[in-house]
């Protein structure tokens, strides 16, 4: 796909000396960047140094962008060939899509598949630390731009363009983060705060785990507290808290426990507050019957609500539980490790109250 693209793209702009920069390909179904998004975007800069050394490649920075270069986005989406309902992927889509940041159009597109053998979903760190998954409207313009949506010749969706800035800050600091340097981090955050969507979950992520990590609790009460107000508002609260494989007891790496019980505090303190409705919703891996997975997302979702209701009684009759088994499984391998945590979480759905 990538020496497609390349092909495609040449044969559009010609021999020209440009920039080309690659904004961290994603798994189009959790927006996170993972092991394997990752090593296809290594991939793709040694293909560029070989195929196309008139294009120097930078990463994602806001000095970067400064020269309009060409900007290269890609999504990688398991999928069932048969479009089977629940059930595990045989396969992953690769969607590669190249960006001329002169004139926002598209101007090269490839589509393949990749085998699920060849594939580590498992998040990168500050994908797996975050408190919520982040199908935000920045990610989604991303998703829009890389995917059907556009053609070649088609400008890329406007609100992803509009976004790139605060999108290369929020790079700038995910890749602090990964390194350790949680001060540096946290002030590049909050840099791109100030020019990302208000709502961008990543940069609201961000500001939560680097305080949690720099051992400022209240700075992170605050910052998560800011990501239930805004998805309160949104309707939108992709909160996930984890479950071990085949229980209704929760992830018990690290201190999640700990950072679970502030999460809970907050979500029934500002759902009071807001005099909203929420249904939690339970998820399972593709492991076990159909059945099984039903009933053991169900006692999921009850087992957080009643934590929930234990916070504040208020809640009781503006909360609900349902289950949904493996059908929304986000990645779907039932690999019980991992790869596949976000599979078995709750989240919360802010619901009209009846």
């Amino acid at each position: 796909a990538g020496e497609q693209l390349l092909l495609q793209a040449r044969e559009q702009l010609g021999g020209e000396a440009r920039t080309l920069v690659i904004d961290p390909l994603i798994d189009a179904n959790t927006g996170a960047q993972t092991v394997s998004t990752a090593r296809m975007g290594e991939q793709l800069e040694t293909l560029l140094k070989r195929r196309t050394p008139q294009w120097q490649s930078r990463p994602l920075t806001r000095q970067a962008l400064a020269d309009k270069p060409l900007l290269l986005i890609g999504t990688l989406t398991p999928v069932n060939v048969e479009r089977a309902v629940d059930t595990v992927p045989d396969a992953f889509r690769v969607w590669l899509t190249l960006i001329d940041l002169r004139t926002g159009r598209v101007v090269a597109k490839q589509l393949d598949r990749s085998t699920v053998a060849s594939v580590t979903p498992e998040p990168l760190k500050f994908y797996a630390d975050s408190p919520t998954w982040h199908k935000d409207r920045t990610t989604l313009g991303y998703i829009n731009s890389c995917q059907v949506n556009t053609r070649v010749g088609d400008p890329a969706d406007p609100d992803y363009l509009s976004r790139l800035p605060g999108a290369a800050g929020v790079n700038e600091a995910i890749l602090a983060y990964g390194a350790g340097r949680m001060q540096e981090a946290h002030q590049l955050y909050r840099e791109a705060g100030a020019l990302a969507d208000p709502g961008d979950l990543r940069v609201l992520n961000g500001l939560y785990l680097t305080s949690w990590k720099l051992g400022d609790q209240k700075t992170a009460r605050d910052a998560f507290e800011r990501i239930i107000t805004t998805g309160l508002d949104t309707k939108r609260l992709p909160i996930k808290i984890l479950f071990q494989p085949g229980r209704t007891s929760f992830s018990p790496i690290g201190d999640l426990p700990q950072q679970y019980q502030l999460w809970l505090d907050t979500l029934a303190r500002e759902t009071g507050r807001a005099d909203a409705c929420v249904r939690i919703v339970g998820h399972t891996s593709r492991t076990g019957s159909a059945r099984a997975n039903e009933t053991l997302s169900r006692q999921r979702a009850e087992a957080v609500q009643k934590l929930l209701e234990r916070s504040n009684r208020a809640l009781g009759a503006r909360l609900s539980a349902a289950g949904v088994g493996s059908r929304e499984a986000l990645v779907g391998l039932g690999t019980d490790d991992l790869r596949d945590a976000l599979d078995r979480r709750v989240e919360f759905r802010v619901v009209d109250c009846v």
